[in-house]
């Protein structure tokens, strides 16, 4: 026997599943629970690296995850989330297990503060609009959205980049976007409302701030493949990629699922496990 402890949500009568759900009306999604209850349970895989590295103060590139459901795409996108509002708790995380690892890279890695994050799961459809996510929950989003909305008949269809730079000018901003592209293959284009045609030119806008002023605007978002159109807008502005499809992945999902569901999975060593 190998003598593993499965965590105590995983204990009860009934199975649950290890789908990570970045916020919800309970208040107990990944990024509403303390950074270090979370970052407790995340075993930080090659890709989990790779995505701190690609957010940090001196990078200056979106970053895009790319994979199927049921990946990890979410559970690291909450630890991007963690990294990015406590970066104490974060840093504390990288020094243990830099030990565990016997890896003095993984304490080394720079973590970028000072930003408002904004987390958005897209899929829960609570947004018509993705500048409504930024306008809402920005502490300066109410200004901004009453000069876009006193343009009158120069207001355009989307905020303009000249506000958004005005936006994140006043407070800088990490955006965070899980499931994407399923949110924006739902869009339809209507003569009244080109809902999808003002969703491409949106992420664009911003893409290309992120792009030229990093120190503003740190964009992730997450996509299924690169073949959909909500991909292409951030493909042009050639963002860091994280694909769950790469040659460390299974492995990667196998340690990272293998922590979450024991609590001393790092006490049996890995030829024993998998």
């Amino acid at each position: 026997m190998l003598g593993l402890n499965l965590r105590k949500e995983f204990q009860g009568q009934r199975l649950r599943g290890t789908a990570i759900e970045l916020a919800n009306e309970n208040n107990t999604g990944a990024t509403q629970v303390p950074a270090a209850e979370f970052l407790e349970i995340t075993y930080p895989s090659n890709d989990l690296l790779k995505a701190l590295e690609a957010i940090g103060p001196e990078q200056s590139r979106p970053l895009v995850l790319i994979g199927e459901r049921g990946q990890g795409k979410s559970h690291l996108m909450a630890a991007l989330y963690h990294s990015l509002t406590d970066s104490t708790s974060t840093q504390q995380w990288l020094n243990l297990w830099a030990d565990r690892l016997s890896d003095s890279k993984v304490r080394q890695l720079p973590l970028r503060s000072g930003v408002r994050v904004i987390g958005e799961s897209l899929h829960r459809q609570r947004y018509r609009f993705l500048w409504d996510i930024l306008l809402d929950q920005h502490p300066h989003g109410g200004y901004i959205r009453g000069k876009w909305e006193g343009l009158g008949e120069k207001k355009t269809d989307v905020p303009p980049d000249n506000l958004l730079l005005e936006l994140f000018q006043k407070q800088p901003v990490a955006l965070i976007l899980d499931e994407f592209q399923t949110w924006y293959d739902g869009l339809i284009n209507t003569s009244a409302q080109p809902q999808k045609a003002w969703a491409f030119n949106f992420i664009q806008v911003l893409s290309e701030i992120a792009k030229e002023q990093p120190e503003l605007l740190t964009l992730v978002v997450s996509v299924r493949n690169g073949s959909t159109d909500a991909y292409k807008q951030v493909h042009r502005v050639n963002p860091v990629l994280v694909d769950f499809k790469g040659p460390h992945a299974a492995k990667d999902r196998r340690r990272l699922l293998l922590h979450r569901l024991f609590e001393n999975r790092i006490q049996i060593h890995a030829d024993d496990v998998a």
